[in-house]
């Protein structure tokens, strides 16, 4: 066997290989300054709400169904880079709620089952009590079901106009109780206003 002498710099790296040790360095931290970089002129990656701020979202990819909303009282935030126009996610204190709006909706029961899957496929989140829901003050009707977690409680709720437009509501908070009055979808559906097919 051949022996081999490896001759090293100051810095311990082989010599006449610093441009590859420099061209290592760049490739692990030019990632990192490209994120640092989007998150600044992003801005903010929370967005706060205003009390009795409208808001509004377009059903995606299909442009056929429009939601304006309000949430209701103060203190919400919205986690994340706001681009979706379909879906946006809310927190106050424990509560999140997420509103969605689709287009081209032939049932509403079908499309609560779609929308819980990612939910209940989580362990220990199951739903149940199915049933009928009609908000009085706009109209809308559709279905809602209880969700459980093995701490968390809340409900989801599936409305639309009879016209193929539908608004989502999901609503969970800690506690075991599906019926407690901060998941009650009420307040929300109540300023629903669902337009489109």
């Amino acid at each position: 066997m051949g022996e081999v002498t490896i001759r090293l710099n100051r810095l311990g790296l082989e010599r006449g290989r610093m441009w590859q040790a420099v061209l290592a360095a760049a490739a692990i931290a030019l990632p990192v300054v490209v994120w640092l970089g989007l998150e600044r002129a992003l801005g903010d990656s929370v967005q706060n709400i205003g009390e009795g701020e409208t808001l509004y979202l377009q059903s995606y990819p299909v442009a056929g169904a429009s939601l304006q909303y309000e949430l209701p009282g103060a203190g919400w935030t919205s986690p994340g880079v706001h681009f979706a126009d379909q879906r946006q996610n809310f927190v106050r204190d424990h509560l999140t709620a997420s509103v969605e709006v689709g287009s081209g909706v032939d049932s509403l029961e079908t499309l609560l089952e779609r929308r819980v899957a990612p939910i209940v496929g989580e362990p220990g989140y199951t739903y149940n009590n199915l049933r009928s829901y009609t908000d009085t003050a706009t109209g809308l009707s559709g279905v809602r079901a209880d969700v459980l977690g093995i701490d968390t409680a809340g409900s989801i709720t599936v409305v639309g106009n009879g016209e193929g437009a539908a608004a989502i509501l999901v609503l969970l908070a800690p506690g075991s109780d599906p019926a407690a009055s901060e998941v009650d979808p009420a307040p929300y559906t109540a300023t629903f206003e669902l337009e489109g097919e």
